[in-house]
């Protein structure tokens, strides 16, 4: 469906459309794709799918156009009004005209009009992006860091309302997972690493790695393969925790095993775990460091040991500069044949 927002002027003088197309939609698809057709796989899979197929989620491509030839673009993808802000592009012949900045001054206006509460981004930090997302109220999550988050009210409100802890439930992972999972993994809870099989180490976003466990489901489902996440979510539509598996990139039959969940909802993350069908393997890795402790816990209760330690292998969040030891946990089947891993 498509929307008119009203006329800009760029710097030229030249007076343009602005709309913006609510996926899916099959008249604006083919054009819409053509447009960011330079992103490249995941990001041309990810577009015809929201595009051309109604995965109850909101997404919305803000647009510049000429009598519906569109030559930019800013997509945010939400569920309950939070989500990722991205495919920020101007076709080359129409930049230095204004054109993104304007087009997101509508963009933004209409996010908090229509509800919206928080967006999350990537970008270079200290680059023009960087300090144009600034300009309109995005903050860096940490730092120095190129991760960005806006909220319409104040963070600290978002945070308690959005990640209220009273009704939790674990389910499969679905597309409503994929902006959800933004604000968990990119804020300043404890536990640096994340998800190995992911590369979420520190605050990081989940807008790539979310969206390639997502592919991987569907390949999956395809072939009867297990899935490859189990989601604990809150009544909030807040995702609350994550346990997720996938092939180590050196090892054969080695499986990587992670866990990350909302300092509240440790507590579940064992069942969370014990939902995680995990594919036949020789060997099962899992990584925790020592700032998280409850993920040491689960791991353990789950069965697996203690098999090595990486001595101050990451920066701990803040400005200290201060390392901490990760730990590597594993299990497999000389953990039933020969006892523990040595």
């Amino acid at each position: 469906m498509y929307q008119q927002l009203g006329t800009i002027k760029l710097k030229s003088g030249e007076e343009v459309e602005a709309g913006v197309i609510r996926g899916p939609d099959l008249t604006w698809a083919p054009r819409m794709l053509d447009l960011l057709s330079h992103k490249g796989d995941p990001w041309n899979w990810q577009n015809a799918q929201i595009l051309q197929r109604d995965l109850g989620i909101d997404a919305f491509f803000y647009i510049l156009h000429r009598n519906g030839d569109p030559f930019a673009n800013i997509m945010t993808i939400e569920q309950a009004g939070v989500g990722h802000f991205g495919h920020v592009w101007t076709q080359p012949e129409d930049r230095k005209q204004g054109a993104s900045s304007r087009l997101m001054q509508l963009q933004m206006a209409h996010f908090r009009d229509r509800g919206g509460r928080a967006l999350f981004l990537g970008t270079a930090f200290d680059s023009v992006p960087h300090h144009m997302y600034a300009k309109h109220g995005f903050r860096c999550v940490e730092a120095g860091s190129g991760y960005m988050a806006y909220f319409v009210n104040s963070r600290e409100a978002f945070a308690a309302d959005y990640f209220r802890i009273s009704d939790v439930e674990i389910v499969p992972l679905d597309w409503s997972h994929w902006p959800a999972s933004a604000a968990l993994y990119l804020w300043d809870f404890p536990g640096i690493v994340r998800s190995v099989g992911g590369k979420l180490i520190g605050q990081q976003s989940t807008e790539g790695p979310f969206l390639d466990l997502l592919n991987r489901a569907n390949r999956y489902a395809q072939n009867q393969h297990p899935a490859p996440a189990q989601i604990l979510q809150a009544a909030s539509t807040a995702v609350v925790g994550c346990a997720m598996w996938n092939w180590h990139p050196l090892w054969p039959d080695c499986c990587l095993v992670d866990l990350y969940c909302h300092p509240a909802c440790w507590a579940q993350a064992g069942d969370l775990l014990d939902r995680l069908t995990l594919p036949e393997a020789a060997t099962y890795l899992a990584y925790a460091d020592v700032t998280c402790p409850e993920r040491m816990d689960v791991l353990k209760r789950a069965g697996f040991r203690q098999a090595g330690l990486l001595e101050e292998w990451v920066v701990a969040e803040g400005s200290s500069g201060k390392r901490v030891d990760v730990i590597l946990f594993a299990k497999g089947r000389r953990d039933e044949e020969e006892g523990p891993l040595r």
